[in-house]
């Protein structure tokens, strides 16, 4: 058997989006399936599965596949439409955990933009490659939004 000591990670970014708060929660939670890279799927058929985000308590964060699979990245805890969600998810030991990770976006309307800030917090298992791997996609995934909001060409992986 192996044993470690379980790890903390947290992210935190901000981003400023050239776009009103509707439009970037509409982005988040309705359009995620449009930018949401087919690389970030973790399984499943290209062209054959959708990612979800289900804007209500006990909602999920998923991505659903056209043969009856899917993966569940985490549950809707928090919605306050157009300020904040959050979500609880699983880190499962095929995927690196065990660990539990608690991820909030938070809209902050200034003007004509949109503050986000994202900030995810991991507790379990996990190796410090897999912390920074987690940190880069997290921030590839909301400059990827960012982009698609914006009509900008999306960073490269």
């Amino acid at each position: 058997m192996t044993t470690g000591a379980a790890k903390y990670s947290q992210i935190q970014m901000e981003l400023t989006i050239a776009a009103d708060a509707a439009t970037v929660w509409q982005a988040l939670v309705d359009d995620i399936g449009q930018w949401w890279p087919a690389d970030f799927y973790a399984g499943g058929e290209h062209g054959k599965r959708t990612f979800k985000f289900e804007a209500e308590p006990g909602g999920r964060m998923v991505e659903l596949w056209d043969d009856g699979g899917g993966l569940l990245w985490g549950t809707v805890i928090t919605v306050e439409p157009h300020k904040r969600l959050q979500a609880l998810g699983t880190l499962f030991p095929n995927w690196g955990g065990p660990a539990l990770n608690y991820a909030t976006w938070e809209l902050e309307q200034k003007g004509s933009q949109t503050i986000l800030r994202f900030s995810e917090s991991t507790m379990g298992r996990m190796s410090d490659d897999g912390m920074e791997e987690k940190d880069k996609g997290w921030r590839f995934l909301m400059e990827t939004m960012k982009a698609h909001i914006e009509g900008s060409d999306a960073p490269t992986w």
